[in-house]
């Protein structure tokens, strides 16, 4: 009955072709994005156990340091080494400057100077 032309099934066939490509193309694109997706899912699932892993060693850490500042076993480390100041007591202390403009004491053993300037020898004895 109606007869198509040659040009017309030239079109035809042409848009057919297209379709099935475009349909394959869409196939392994969505394969592509799936594989994707499985790739970043695993690699945050590995970032995510490193992270706890962190996340505890870091609190371990706090409980150890927390536990080493206890007013009870900072006690126990100066245990027989500190004792009362004196009512007349004069101490040195000997700063140091650091870049950022903060002094600090250097922590050196305790030191006596005997030319102290509120020294009175007859009331020590």
């Amino acid at each position: 009955m109606n007869q198509l032309s040659p040009k017309t099934r030239q079109r035809m066939v042409v848009l057919i072709l297209a379709m099935v490509a475009v349909t394959v193309i869409s196939a392994f694109s969505i394969v592509w994005m799936q594989q994707q997706i499985s790739r970043t899912a695993a690699n945050s699932q590995k970032l995510e156990a490193q992270l706890s892993e962190t996340l505890r060693k870091l609190r371990f850490l706090d409980e150890r340091i927390a536990t080493h500042h206890q007013p009870v076993v900072l006690q126990g480390k100066v245990a027989g080494l500190l004792r009362p100041s004196m009512e007349d007591q004069v101490v040195w202390v000997q700063e140091r400057q650091l870049p950022s403009g903060r002094s600090y004491a250097v922590s050196q053993p305790y030191e006596v100077s005997s030319n102290l300037a509120l020294l009175d020898a007859s009331s020590a004895q």
